[in-house]
């Protein structure tokens, strides 16, 4: 007997970048075929429940979805199963927030606050392919499913389009070239943010880049890993996320932590004795 599709999804097996706590259920929602990869997006249950916190559960994050409450890339979607991924702006119209998806330090899926920015209005999109249709006319494919008529002649493979949401057309081209701040959306390296310092062309096999970011530490990845952010450090048109993709090595995060944890320390004792006083 002939297998289908698969429509479930043990949350054992879901992908770490939800970070869904193991023991709070069995399954977990699996996305639907949609503009981005199964373990390159998070559903949207899972952004309004775990994420941003507007949902108890599963079935009121569908209910908030069914009244056409969020939309993404300007379009709203009602499918608690709809695939959002990287760079994706979901859109809160009643509370007037926009969240765009981006990966931290650690290869692990963050909400970034847009809402009081111009740049809520732009995405960033990878070109996967650049081809010629019917009537020779030009059409490039992005990251996101996107087939976009007519670009620049000069756009190829790698680089980045800055495409306006509301109009769906490409305002921007940056290009994928030595000296540009990209971020790496693959690999073992996910999520850390440099400028690529070589580029090399390996015919018949992988191309390998060398990147190094903004603390002095280099590394190698494949360039089909590189996501192209800007034309140098300073002209990055999207906000990075908070730790600016440069990763920490254990101590370091050791000690962030602990100096976070003594701050909060110091402002409860601190309410406490303003409380013993009055």
């Amino acid at each position: 007997m002939a297998r289908g599709p698969k429509r479930h999804l043990k949350r054992l097996f879901a992908p770490k970048d939800w970070m869904l706590s193991k023991l709070s259920g069995i399954f977990a929602p699996r996305p639907r075929a949609g503009p981005h990869k199964l373990r390159e997006c998070m559903p949207l249950s899972v952004i309004l429940r775990n994420r941003l916190k507007y949902a108890l559960n599963g079935r009121e994050s569908q209910m908030i979805l069914r009244q056409k409450l969020v939309n993404v890339d300007g379009r709203p979607r009602t499918d608690p199963k709809y695939p959002a991924g990287f760079q994706d702006v979901v859109e809160i119209p009643k509370t007037e927030e926009k969240f765009r998806i981006m990966y931290d330090h650690k290869g692990r899926f963050t909400l970034i606050d847009v809402s009081n920015d111009a740049e809520a209005d732009i995405k960033l999109c990878r070109v996967q392919n650049v081809y010629t249709a019917t009537g020779r006319v030009p059409v490039v494919v992005t990251h996101d499913g996107r087939r976009i008529r007519y670009p620049s002649l000069k756009i190829q493979r790698g680089d980045t389009a800055v495409v306006n949401i509301r109009t769906g057309k490409i305002t921007d081209t940056i290009k994928l070239r030595k000296g540009a701040q990209v971020m790496l959306v693959g690999g073992a390296n996910r999520g850390r943010v440099g400028k690529a310092v070589s580029l090399e062309r390996h015919p018949g096999g992988f191309g390998i880049a060398h990147v190094q970011d903004a603390a002095g530490n280099e590394f190698a990845t494949r360039i089909t890993n590189l996501f192209v952010l800007g034309r140098n450090d300073e002209s990055c048109p999207i906000r990075l996320p908070k730790a600016a993709g440069i990763k920490q090595n254990v101590i370091d995060e050791r000690n962030e932590k602990l100096a976070a944890r003594s701050e909060a320390n110091r402002a409860k004792s601190g309410k406490g004795k303003k409380g013993k006083k009055n």
